[in-house]
């Protein structure tokens, strides 16, 4: 399985809002709009990543279709 640099950076973001979260709960840190647009990029950058996963996959199947 190959990991390219933009899934090590959604994780690495995705682990920091995650800390951000808890510390949020907790008692500090960063303010709610703060926290709610950093969950908005991230969840940008993942609908970003699986739809170019979805339509490389797609392709390899337009391929297939037309090499029978």
């Amino acid at each position: 399985m190959k990991i390219d640099w933009l899934e090590v950076v959604l994780i690495i973001f995705g682990l920091f809002i995650a800390y951000q979260l808890l510390k949020a709960i907790l008692g500090g840190s960063w303010q709610t709009e703060s926290l709610i647009i950093a969950f908005l990029v991230f969840n940008l950058g993942l609908t970003w990543k699986l739809t170019t996963k979805f339509e490389g996959h797609m392709s390899n199947h337009r391929l297939k279709e037309n090499i029978r």
